[in-house]
């Protein structure tokens, strides 16, 4: 249900990583990320010279809402979330969602939803109303293709093209855009 404005597709979640941070990281920005977590998170931002803050889930692997919550306030370029969580299993429903699009006004939020197929909970459709909002899949999970490595952005069309100028010009694969397309079918 989205316009191909609103779609970038690139080779893999490590270039779709690569290509948030590279957009909207810069030297001692601040990202935001929850661990324990998808470990590539911290190792592009890391990379681009950001600071990391990083709550953590309690030993009951509660989210640590008022440490996000407070981070979120202090305004992070960009903050990494899957959902459901890795390694957790954490998943965050969209009531929840809102709440921290709405305390993030300033903050670039990834939503990374590698496991929808698994919890069947999305925020695609809020691209268009935040424009601070990332969406990110990928057919590596439940279509099983994670060695042709295809990731898709989704995004609102003034964040997205934006997005396409750091982006490499040829990102994808002809295999993997024809294994994706006969997975959708």
């Amino acid at each position: 249900g989205v316009e191909p404005s609103e779609l970038l597709l690139t080779n893999g979640t490590d270039e779709a990583l690569s290509l948030v941070v590279n957009t909207f990281v810069g030297p001692r920005d601040t990202v935001l990320l929850v661990e324990p977590t998808y470990a590539m998170y911290r190792f592009y931002s890391e990379l681009a010279g950001a600071r990391i803050v990083a709550p953590r889930y309690d030993a009951l692997m509660c989210f640590p809402w008022n440490n996000v919550l407070a981070a979120l306030r202090a305004g992070p370029r960009v903050f990494f979330l899957p959902n459901p969580n890795s390694p957790t299993g954490n998943l965050l429903s969209t009531r929840e969602l809102q709440r921290i699009l709405k305390a993030a006004p300033r903050t670039m939020v990834v939503i990374d939803e590698a496991y929808f197929e698994f919890s069947g909970v999305t925020v695609i459709p809020w691209i268009r109303r935040h424009r601070n909002l990332i969406v990110t899949r990928t057919f590596s999970k439940m279509a099983g293709l994670a060695g042709l490595r295809l990731r898709c952005i989704f995004v609102h069309r003034e964040m997205a093209a934006t997005m396409r100028k750091a982006q490499s010009p040829y990102p994808v694969n002809a295999a993997a855009l024809v294994a994706a397309e006969a997975a959708m079918l």
